[in-house]
């Protein structure tokens, strides 16, 4: 009802009150006396009424039907469409079983980004959640907005042959898991196998070998032996030094995510290492400005003779220079004195606080989470999907000898923040590159390996207070 309506019916009935209590109206004039009527004749009796036929009972009307519940999911768009259609497929056909109203939301992660985080402002977070960004998650953990999903967990460690554990060690914090790891991605080292051939050398299979392959194949100007990625504005870099280091023992961050943890004797060897080859000439010169392709290029140029990458040199050489594939080996990355790590990515699904049917939202990710589910998704997605069951690493497709190394390395991925949890510091720091800024310091700065530890602590630790005051 309108304002302007109210206040008229208000008055209305203000005016029917006051006219009922108003002052009585003056009494009509009399009239004239009348002549008295006839008597009338004695009526008839009535008509006795029929009999009122009784009314049929009234049939209830059918209750309204309940209003299906509803769910919110939110999945990120990988570069295989046929997985994408096929995760599609798999919560609409639980929505379809449960009888749950579901709306989907479905697209790149760059795009999703900052929907997410005007949801977490807004507090429209979705019941389910892709975390396709490494910091979603520790992001919600650390503000309180994610379930606990250690029973679901628990469920996947009970079929497809169990989760590996490096996942489920990076989505646990207090005991408890607040996220589920589905999959990952690894790297490998590429190596000129004509070069190597032609010196009588086998490939690398630690990261001393590096340095002795290096003193070997060196042609400085034409082919340089390490293709190392160290520069400042690549996330390779941070990868390829975070694996080095870990190889060694050593690590950015303390096993209790709250220490910085450089300043020792491993991470001296590792930085002693890479300032050798350098100084010796075995990286090229321009590695120190390279992005996150610097690597790509200068293995597919025969820039560099050896070189660490995910699985896109292949894809690249098969596609435009296989006869480059033919003169490669493709190996896992080199070992250390503490075996191989590969530090990494970890992508999976969570469950945001607040919603209303937490239930359903715990089992439709127990569907989308479960073995068969997640084979489905992996045969559609090939190889950019490499699924932490370890039941599914044995599948024919990973038969192929490429494809059999890279998912040789899924057991040894470790996600940013290792040896403890993917914290939001950690990431900070792996953001602003601070591995290879430590490396640039010796390399070019000419600070030394001491200072340059130093230095780069201090900045974590101020990272540290910067997110937990």
């Amino acid at each position: 009802m309108s304002g302007r309506f109210r206040i008229l019916s208000i008055g209305l009935v203000a005016a029917a009150i006051l006219a009922a209590c108003g002052a009585p109206a003056a009494a009509p004039p009399a009239a004239p006396t009348a002549a008295p009527a006839a008597p009338k004749p004695t009526d008839a009796p009535a008509a006795p009424k029929p009999t009122d036929a009784p009314k049929p009972t009234d049939v209830p009307k059918p209750a309204a039907p309940a209003a299906k519940p509803k769910l919110t999911i939110w999945l990120s768009k990988s570069f295989t469409p046929e997985a994408d259609a096929v995760q599609l497929d798999i919560v609409k056909k639980w929505a379809d079983a449960k009888n749950v109203d579901l709306t989907v939301v479905q697209d790149l992660s760059t795009v999703l980004a900052p929907q997410f985080n005007a949801a977490i402002e807004t507090k429209t977070l979705p019941d389910v959640l892709v975390w396709p960004s490494p910091d979603w998650m520790p992001k919600l953990q650390s503000l309180g907005l994610l379930e606990d999903v250690s029973d679901i967990v628990a469920k996947m460690q009970a079929q497809g042959g169990g989760v590996l554990d490096k996942p489920i060690q990076a989505v646990t914090v207090g005991g408890k898991q607040w996220a589920l790891p589905t999959f990952g991605a690894t790297e490998v080292y590429y190596t000129r196998k004509d070069i190597l051939d032609a010196a009588g050398l086998q490939p690398p299979k630690t990261w001393a070998d590096l340095l002795t392959i290096s003193a070997k194949i060196n042609n400085p100007g034409k082919t340089w032996a390490w293709g190392l990625q160290i520069g400042t504005p690549s996330y390779d870099s941070e990868i390829a030094t975070l694996s080095f280091l870990a190889a060694y023992g050593a690590s950015p961050y303390a096993a209790d995510g709250k220490t910085p943890n450089l300043n020792n004797d491993a991470t001296r060897t590792v930085l002693g290492m890479i300032k050798e080859a350098w100084d010796k000439g075995y990286i090229p010169k321009d590695a120190v400005t390279w992005d996150d392709s610097g690597n790509n290029k200068a293995y597919l140029t025969s820039s560099s003779a050896m070189v660490q990458n995910t699985g896109s040199i292949i894809a690249a050489m098969r596609k435009d220079d296989p006869d480059l594939l033919k003169r490669t080996y493709i190996t896992p990355i080199p070992e250390g004195p503490k075996g191989r790590v590969l530090a990494g990515y970890v992508y999976g699904m969570m469950i945001p606080k607040g919603s209303k049917n937490l239930d359903l939202a715990k089992d439709l990710l127990t569907t989308y989470v479960s073995v068969d589910s997640q084979k489905r998704i992996v045969e559609a997605a090939g190889t950019n999907y490499m699924p932490f069951y370890k039941d599914l690493q044995k599948l024919p497709m990973w038969d192929d000898p490429f494809n059999k190394t890279l998912i040789s390395q899924l057991p040894d991925v470790v996600a940013v923040g290792y040896p403890g949890p993917t914290t939001l510091w950690a990431l900070e720091a792996w953001r602003t590159h601070s591995m290879a800024e430590m490396v640039n310091k010796v390399l070019v700065e000419k600070v030394s390996i001491d200072d340059a530890i130093k230095e780069t602590e201090a900045k974590m630790t101020k990272i540290y207070k910067q997110f937990n005051p």
